[in-house]
């Protein structure tokens, strides 16, 4: 019986129930391949479902997970059985991103280790979020490692580095983002060695801390190296990763696959590495945050070095941790826009560029923005000062431009007509205008400027 005329309101046909209704209307022949095209998306739901998993949906699989012991850790509830390994081998093979979503009890990699079938339980697993220090994962499918939040602290990080010398060298990418307390005195020395044996390492990103002149060398000869990053969280006095001194150990031919470098490092420094390494010159991707106090003369040298010794970047970033309170006012600074235009110059492929705390007191006025422009450029982040604007503005071409940015210690918007109506005349119609959440810039205000460069563009 039709259900659709007897309820008051009609129900939703479930897709089974659906899909019966099709197929008792249909012929044989038809059904033959309305069935392949179930089981296709049958197969393919399951593929996406089971793909990036958690580890609690995983071991569920097994047996019942129940919390116990003094800090609640998990374990199995009973026994696993022969059924249980059935009805995971029919997922496990699909799995290839596993995240570990709370500390387990030991009891449950135990368990695991003695009834697999076979050592690599989850044979396409590639990648592990959080994991606690384990052998179970140690076979060569697994390439990326990382590591994020409160549970990767302490002796766990020490105990993985341990194991990644001994028996993961294969993998290739090892992330391991700032915690929530200072790093044990000995993670260095662990670090250090383990990084001897990573030859196939393509993409590293940890903490500040961790990279130093006795492991530096070690990144420059690494020859699959493409990513090198590092971070220092807010609440961190930061510092300088390295110095100059491990130059003299460094391989003949260093970083000779670097694509991205996005390191803690003075400028000073960042100015004696950036001519004497010769991988830099294919990097795509350069950030440089400084620790120290930087002098203006400074900043535009570093400019400079970058515009003569980096031709390929399509991303350049530059900031401070530690903007100075007053900046020593020298010609360069009143000068600056002229080794602006020779840096954009040289960058013929450049998508990207961030300066924050550059220009006239660290501000970039707003009538200098002209200065900035550049063929290929998508994204345009500066500390502006928007209280001053100019009648006469200079001919400038943004054609690709998506993104103008005001940065965090950019000046209130105190004139949004004055600074839309400077705006409309430079900026391209679909030129998206942003600043920091907690910045100076108003939303207010920025949403009046904002409305008044569309209503000009559309004007023209």
């Amino acid at each position: 019986m039709n259900s659709f005329g007897i309820e008051a309101v009609p129900r939703i046909l479930c897709i089974p129930e659906l899909l019966r209704r099709v197929f008792e209307l249909s012929t044989d022949q038809a059904n033959v391949a309305h069935a392949a095209v179930c089981k296709t998306w049958s197969e393919e739901a399951t593929r996406v479902i089971w793909r990036h998993v958690s580890t609690d949906r995983l071991f569920s699989l097994l047996a019942p997970l129940v919390a116990g012991g003094t800090h609640g850790e998990p374990y199995f509830a009973r026994e696993i059985d022969d059924d249980d390994w059935n009805r995971f081998d029919r997922y496990s093979h699909k799995v290839r991103s596993l995240r570990f979503t709370r500390l387990y009890n030991t009891s449950v990699f135990k368990e695991i280790a003695l009834g697999r079938r076979r050592l690599d339980f989850l044979p396409n697993l590639v990648t592990l979020y959080n994991a606690q220090p384990t052998l179970l994962f140690t076979y060569s499918t697994i390439k990326d490692l990382i590591f994020a939040g409160i549970i990767s602290v302490g002796d766990g990080i020490i105990a993985w580095l341990g194991i990644i010398e001994r028996r993961m060298c294969h993998i290739e990418r090892l992330r391991i983002e700032p915690y929530y307390q200072e790093p044990l005195s000995n993670v260095q020395t662990a670090f250090t060695s383990a990084l001897k044996r990573m030859k196939r390492l393509k993409e590293l990103v940890v903490p500040t801390e961790f990279l130093n002149d006795s492991n530096f060398h070690i990144l420059a000869s690494i020859p699959s190296l493409q990513r090198l990053g590092s971070a220092c969280p807010h609440w961190l006095q930061p510092r300088d990763s390295f110095t100059t001194r491990s130059l003299s150990e460094f391989p003949t031919d260093p970083f000779r696959s670097l694509q991205e470098f996005d390191v803690h490092l003075n400028f000073g420094t960042a100015m004696v590495y950036i001519p004497t390494l010769d991988g830099f010159r294919m990097l795509r991707v350069l950030k440089i945050t400084s620790g120290v106090e930087e002098s203006f003369d400074n900043y535009i040298t570093l400019l400079d070095v970058i515009s003569l010794h980096c031709p390929r970047l399509k991303v350049l970033e530059l900031s401070l941790d530690n903007p100075p309170v007053e900046w020593a006012v020298t010609e360069r600074m009143t000068k600056y826009t002229c080794r602006v235009r020779h840096l954009l110059r040289s960058l013929q492929h450049l998508e990207s560029l961030t300066l924050q705390d550059f220009g006239v007191q660290g501000l970039v006025p707003l009538r200098d923005l002209p200065h900035f422009a550049h063929s290929t450029l998508t994204v345009l982040r500066l500390d502006i000062d928007s209280s001053l604007t100019s009648d006469d503005v200079v001919p400038c071409d943004f054609p690709m431009l998506r993104r103008l940015h005001f940065g965090p210690t950019s000046t209130p918007i105190s004139q949004p007509t004055e600074v839309a109506n400077f705006l409309s005349r430079i900026l391209p119609s679909n030129c998206e205008i942003t600043s920091e959440p907690y910045s100076l810039v108003d939303c207010e205000s920025l949403t009046q400027v904002r409305t008044c460069v569309l209503s000009s563009s559309r004007l023209e």
